[in-house]
């Protein structure tokens, strides 16, 4: 099963991690590629999504790549937010003031009404 799953949700990329524990270097380091390549791909007045609903716990090297992901994404012109981080990875991005730096969600949906994704019109087009 690959580490990450993306899709697309109106005009946003969504990235569901899949794993429950992102703590080995090979993991990461695969995710960091990842996340090469999707900044990559994604051109100016992009929005880019990460779901961590899955994820229980993390390395510090994980955030490292988020905040890699992160600079490139701003450098890049994508909006990026982040979504559905459990209570005690929330703890952690707290403790290093990460929760200031990143726009973080509670929900998916939460976070993709953020990015004023369209909405249906009233004929459904």
């Amino acid at each position: 099963m690959p580490r990450i799953s993306i899709g697309e949700k109106l005009d946003v990329v969504v990235v569901t991690f899949n794993d429950a524990k992102i703590l080995d270097e090979a993991t990461i380091r695969e995710i960091g590629l990842d996340f090469a390549k999707l900044t990559l791909e994604a051109s100016g007045d992009r929005k880019l999504l990460l779901n961590f609903a899955q994820v229980n716990f993390m390395s510090s090297a994980m955030l490292g790549q988020i905040m890699k992901l992160a600079k490139q994404a701003k450098n890049d012109k994508i909006d990026l937010k982040l979504c559905e981080i459990t209570p005690d990875i929330m703890e952690i991005f707290k403790l290093t003031k990460l929760d200031k730096v990143l726009d973080i969600h509670k929900t998916e949906a939460a976070a993709l009404e953020a990015f004023g994704a369209p909405r249906k019109s009233w004929f459904g087009r």
